[in-house]
């Protein structure tokens, strides 16, 4: 019997955090379709297409010194025919290059659509939520 398309979303992502924590960008950018579009947590507004989107991921490798892992806890997923919606949000644990312990929570939306029988990403958003009063991002919050 044949895989659900949410059970394959679910195993799409598992394969993504282990990739990512071995910092394999080729395995990753494997889940990200060609002219995807993601709104990264930093600058500018967009990445258009996976070259530009390799490059913001292996930054984000590069600062990561050991015991990378991100993970999406909550992952929600709505698959309808060729189209997948997820989010969640994003656990982040790592040390950084200088040796500090690193932990960041930030929001995920993702947009998957199958193409020549794969799941590929074509939209990514992620954000930090940040203080109204102060204007600071916040990477400290959690779930209560």
């Amino acid at each position: 019997m044949a895989k659900s398309a949410e059970r394959e979303i679910r195993e799409e992502f598992e394969q993504w955090f282990d990739e990512a924590a071995a910092k394999d960008t080729d395995a990753v950018m494997s889940h990200i379709a060609s002219d995807a579009v993601s709104y990264e947590h930093e600058a500018p507004l967009q990445y258009v297409g996976a070259d530009a989107i390799r490059e913001v991921c292996q930054r984000g490798f590069d600062a990561q010194k050991d015991n990378f892992r991100w993970d999406v806890p909550d992952l929600q997923v709505i698959v309808r025919d060729d189209i997948a919606v997820t989010w969640g949000l994003n656990d982040m644990r790592s040390v950084d290059s200088v040796g500090q312990k690193m932990e960041s929570t930030s929001r995920g939306t993702r947009i998957f659509r199958k193409i020549d029988g794969e799941w590929k990403m074509i939209h990514q958003h992620v954000s930090f939520p940040f203080d109204p009063k102060t204007g600071a991002v916040r990477t400290d919050l959690k779930l209560q």
